[in-house]
């Protein structure tokens, strides 16, 4: 599979007051289209000031970043912004989905930044039914548990058909079973839509899901593997049930 995503001697520098933070040291690493990674470490170990940086909604101090050949870190703010438009959807820890909106309206909101919208609502209908919630379009956020809250936020990530999608922490509000669930969504559009999925999380369970481990601790890389059973919940696990 082609490099998607590549970056040579990244550096994050945050200085607060007379403080100064090496958030990321040197991250050089490449990311294959196609693939499903998960970046693991604990918190403050630089895997979110990395998310940030690969999803231009940061710049880096200094180092290189390549985005499907493209040089990234000399772009200006409205360059950066129609790359997220175009190739990036988000997925974080919080769901940040607007209350008094029905599910098809949170989900068609990014259009609101889309040159060609097309058809809206035959756009909500699909990605809402790629994360089975086709049943809910009219419901309010408020009418769905957690997972189905997430699942929302993930199909609002993908109406603008991104090629890859950056999660962080995607399971840190939810419990181990629905936290298997969400994570088989990302499996099964890692797998039927060719999506680049890189997935940030504190959690080996949840890191076992992806087809490739990378580990941080005091903003460098200090390993990476594939886990024994790619693409799949730990040993001991329960399988998540099927989407209702």
């Amino acid at each position: 599979m082609p490099e998607l995503i590549e970056t040579v001697d990244l550096t994050k520098i945050y200085r607060l007051g007379d403080v100064t933070v090496n958030a990321l040291q040197g991250v050089t690493l490449t990311i294959e289209r196609g693939s499903f990674v998960a970046v693991m470490g604990e918190s403050g170990s630089g895997k979110s000031t990395l998310m940030n940086l690969l999803g231009c909604l940061d710049r880096p101090t200094s180092g290189r970043y390549w985005l499907d050949g493209m040089p990234v870190e000399g772009l200006d703010r409205d360059q950066l912004a129609e790359i997220r438009n175009r190739k990036i959807g988000f997925v974080f820890q919080t769901f940040n989905l607007l209350p008094r909106m029905t599910a098809m309206e949170n989900v068609q909101l990014p259009l609101l930044y889309c040159h060609n919208p097309g058809d809206a609502n035959a756009r909500a209908m699909h990605v809402l039914g790629l994360v089975g919630l086709a049943d809910r379009a009219t419901s309010l956020p408020t009418q769905l548990s957690g997972g189905q809250q997430q699942r929302l936020a993930i199909a609002r990530a993908l109406i603008n058909e991104p090629e890859i999608l950056l999660a962080d922490e995607p399971t840190g509000q939810l419990d181990s079973h629905t936290s298997a669930e969400i994570m088989q969504i990302f499996q099964e559009l890692n797998e039927n839509q060719q999506i680049t999925i890189i997935v940030v999380t504190h959690s080996e369970e949840v890191a076992r899901f992806a087809h490739r481990i990378i580990t941080f601790r005091d903003g460098r890389i200090i390993g990476e593997h594939t886990p024994e059973r790619p693409g799949q919940s730990p040993v001991g696990a329960e399988p998540a049930e099927a989407m209702p």
